[in-house]
């Protein structure tokens, strides 16, 4: 199987409409090294939405932060009360002593997310 670089890995997600949509689930479990990511999105000829699960395996690094800092508008009492949307997605190809890894960046505010792992797969439900 040939590997995707990291820019068509991306935009197999843009092509999803993940830009925009509200983050439903991301969780790392590091017993796995794997990070699943759950999102409602579309291809541009659909009509309705469906989940889209994306699996980032064999992590090497994983990082999540939520944050106040700027925030405008609604400022939430507690995390609980946060809805998390994607802004932007970037994934580059790496290679840290002969290993191919993607390094992904996500911007969605109030959480600044990092992830480094050996593959992605794009799972729709």
């Amino acid at each position: 199987m040939v590997r995707l670089s990291g820019q068509e890995v991306e935009m197999r997600l843009g092509n999803t409409n993940c830009i925009d949509s509200e983050l439903k689930e991301l969780n790392y479990d590091q017993s796995k090294h794997l990070v699943t990511m759950k999102y409602m999105g579309s291809r541009d000829n659909e009509v309705e939405e469906k989940e889209y699960t994306v699996l980032f395996k064999e992590c090497f690094s994983a990082s999540f932060n939520t944050w106040l800092e700027g925030a405008g508008g609604y400022v939430p009492q507690s995390p609980i009360e946060s809805a998390f949307f994607f802004q932007a997605i970037s994934i580059t190809g790496i290679e840290v002593e002969g290993v191919h890894l993607y390094q992904v960046q996500m911007v969605i505010p109030m959480m600044d997310c990092q992830i480094t792992c050996k593959s992605i797969a794009i799972v729709r439900s």
